[in-house]
């Protein structure tokens, strides 16, 4: 907390020439303080159920199939995109969300509860009875995720103004993957110390409790509320219609929200080959499970430097830069994967893929509060989540047919050609002029 409040003072506080509203202003650090805390348990807990190295791994002692394995990954992050879009005509006419994210961040962590009393059915029924309860489980996680996505969103961009949220985002979460690092430790130890299942058990519990903490943390976030223009109408009265014509409205009008959209829709199939790192790696080097932990750490230390690097950029830059310099990271990790003949070398796939991921999430998030009015920024925010979402789940169906068809590295190679592709496209979207440095 003295840390924390240290950097608040040095790098985060207010001034008068910020045009920051009063109401932001004055809970601005209680709420930096609060979103910070949440991140930093929320990193902790997933970190020991990383969907990108752990779960993968752990299907992987479930099922022999590469397309199952990669459906893992696959429904948790397209369950997080889809429902956005239904969500965001409510949203749009809160004064304030907070009571109902709440509610949403309640149905999102439910299913993680069910993860370590899987783990007791291993040996008692077949593994693939077990397998196709898990993809039960992630289908609810991600959901449930999607649910509470646009909300928490709002709320970040309601509480955080728009003069200091790269800072926010990048200094919120190199504290969080710093807690996140210290769960793959323990993960690695958890994972090499005690017998499969138990190890997973174990680490399943401890991340249950570390989610509830993070969830209390972020419940004491103090929400301005916003004054609805005059012409809004009661969510019971408005014609159901209505929206949808507003989404049509603007993916006619606003090209560069299509070609944003565009390029993201590449980008996640770009991402076919997150969800297989680990497992080819394991399975080319010949490794151990508690090795995806040692994974999931160098993807936590790399994405700590990442959100130092982004974070101190965002402000001066802008989210396109960063996204567009993520985009670039990940497609030198990928050649390092079609082309490593040693672990050493591989290492560094997950060193690349923690600055892509920093930076993408950092810059993404940005970039799409500004790319339409105040106003429409939950209509956009559904939008962009729910309209590129499917392409979530397509990357499995056809990262999985590659691998079975072809091999692995036949597999980078076509994610490479996505990614190069999302970045071309990606350059030509503007996000909103920044204040040179």
């Amino acid at each position: 907390m003295k840390a924390l409040n240290n950097l608040f003072d040095r790098v985060l506080r207010i001034h008068p020439e910020d045009n920051v509203p009063s109401d932001v202003a004055a809970n601005f650090k209680h709420n930096v303080i609060a979103n910070t805390i949440d991140l930093m348990f929320f990193f902790f807990s997933d970190s020991l159920w990383s969907i990108n190295t752990i779960m993968p791994v752990f299907a992987a002692t479930l099922t022999d199939s590469p397309f199952l394995v990669g459906l893992i990954p696959a429904v948790v992050n397209a369950g997080w995109f889809i429902p956005q879009l239904f969500m965001s005509g409510r949203i749009s006419k809160m004064p304030k969300v907070l009571p109902f994210s709440k509610k949403m961040g309640f149905l999102e962590r439910l299913p993680y509860m069910f993860l370590p009393l899987l783990t007791l059915l291993i040996g008692k029924i077949e593994n693939q009875s077990v397998y196709w309860l898990l993809l039960l489980i992630m289908i609810w996680r991600g959901i449930g995720g999607g649910m509470s996505g646009l909300p928490w969103q709002e709320i970040n961009a309601r509480v955080i103004p728009i003069t200091h949220r790269a800072r926010f985002f990048g200094i919120s979460r190199v504290f969080a993957q710093l807690t996140g690092v210290l769960g793959s430790l323990l993960s690695i130890y958890l994972l090499g110390k005690y017998p499969y299942p138990q190890n997973y058990a174990i680490g399943f519990v401890v991340a249950v409790v570390t989610l509830w903490i993070s969830f209390a943390a972020y419940a004491q976030n103090r929400e301005p509320e916003i004054e609805l223009p005059a012409d809004t109408q009661d969510e019971n009265e408005k014609p159901k219609g209505q929206t949808w014509s507003l989404m049509k409205q603007i993916l006619k009008a606003d090209g560069n929200f299509r070609r944003y959209l565009t390029s993201r829709s590449l980008a996640f199939l770009g991402n076919m080959a997150t969800a297989f790192l680990a497992v080819y790696a394991i399975d080319r080097f010949k490794l151990g499970d508690a090795q995806a932990a040692v994974f999931t750490a160098l993807i936590l230390v790399s994405g700590i430097f990442g959100y130092i690097l982004w974070g101190s950029l965002g402000d001066r830059i802008g989210p396109q830069k960063v996204v567009i310099l993520s985009f670039v990271t990940w497609g030198l990790g990928l050649l390092v994967a079609i082309f490593s003949q040693s672990l050493w070398v591989y290492y560094a796939v997950f060193a690349a893929f923690g600055l892509y991921s920093a930076g993408l999430n950092l810059g993404d998030t940005m970039l799409v509060m500004e790319l339409g009015e105040e106003r429409l920024r939950p209509t956009y925010l559904g939008m962009a989540r729910t309209l590129t979402g499917a392409f979530l789940l397509l990357a499995p169906i056809l990262s999985g047919w590659l691998v079975q068809r072809y091999s692995y590295l036949v597999m980078f190679t076509v994610s490479l050609g996505f990614v190069i592709l999302a970045t071309i496209l990606m350059a030509t979207v503007k996000d909103r002029p920044r204040r040179r440095a």
